[in-house]
């Protein structure tokens, strides 16, 4: 399921299309917000999202073989609530 099969779901329960799009990039908005200000956003029943910092590494090229220093770097990880699961 990707945004547009969210936005289709959404219009077919409560709003038109132009409401639902609006719906959904605003929800996202919010998440990256939380993201960006807390570090971490918890939606109860569904799960939450973190931030977690990855540290630099060294990688190798593989058409060259030369190595090649990957910089720190953030990424989201998502954990499911056990309600989810089931």
């Amino acid at each position: 399921m990707n945004k547009d099969d969210i936005i289709r779901h959404l219009t077919r329960h409560v709003l038109d299309k132009k409401q639902a799009k609006i719906s959904v990039d605003k929800v996202f908005d919010i998440i990256k917000h939380g993201l960006k200000r807390d570090g971490k956003v918890v939606i109860s029943n569904f799960g939450s999202f973190h931030l977690k910092t990855a540290l630099p590494v060294t990688r190798r090229n593989p058409k060259t073989g030369e190595k090649v220093q990957v910089p720190a770097k953030k990424k989201v990880r998502f954990k499911p609530s056990a309600n989810l699961l089931k």
